[in-house]
């Protein structure tokens, strides 16, 4: 577990984590605010105001695997299957992939250099966790959110530090990964949120690769 490292950091991880609260993929608790679009490669779906294309984030791979995300995120191979999907309040960079509506794939990058001049610290994928998991602390303090749980993992070939915690209520899990760039200068964000009934749904984070 990584947290007790960065207690002397609590006011920075606390304002670390209003950011993020706002720069990657929203968390779970917004999903009721969701939509989804059909898996069709040309197809398209509205959401309120908003038309959303998955064309352009798709690419070919195996008869019945494709590659999801894009250059600036980086890159699932998934089933044919999955569809894109959206949450209002998301950053332009966030991109979201759904096999179900409670069982969805996030990505999102996140820009160390202009973080680390803002917060003046070195903003790097171990504050980008430490970060949220002291946000979902603080939130679990009104909802309810268990079993809070940050540690250091491997995601596919990547070292990643990952924090993880359970909504009851919905019977699901939230899993994420937080990951530098070879150059340090980016933070690559993963998330998977899968019903406990589901739990073969966080093998498909695994295919991650940076861009």
């Amino acid at each position: 577990m990584f947290l007790p490292s960065l207690k002397r950091l609590l006011p920075l991880a606390l304002s670390a984590a209003l950011v993020l609260s706002l720069s990657a993929c929203t968390l779970h608790v917004e999903k009721k605010d969701k939509g989804s679009a059909s898996s069709d490669d040309n197809s398209t779906a509205s959401y309120g105001d908003m038309v959303v294309s998955s064309e352009e984030e798709v690419s070919s791979a195996a008869a019945d695997t494709q590659q999801y995300g894009n250059d600036q995120v980086g890159w699932l191979t998934l089933d044919s299957d999955f569809y894109k999907w959206y949450t209002p309040g998301n950053t332009e960079t966030c991109v979201q992939y759904a096999k179900s509506p409670y069982e969805i794939l996030s990505l999102d990058v996140m820009d160390s250099v202009a973080l680390s001049k803002e917060y003046d610290v070195e903003y790097d994928a171990k504050v980008a966790a430490s970060a949220r998991m002291l946000y979902l602390e603080k939130s679990a303090e009104t909802e309810n959110i268990i079993g809070i749980t940050g540690a250091t993992e491997k995601l596919g070939p990547y070292d990643a530090y990952q924090v993880y915690c359970q909504y009851p209520d919905d019977n699901q899990y939230l899993v994420m990964w937080f990951m530098d760039s070879p150059d340090k200068t980016k933070v690559y964000y993963v998330a998977a949120e899968f019903r406990t009934t589901e739990m073969d749904f966080f093998d498909y984070a695994k295919t991650y690769r940076m861009p």
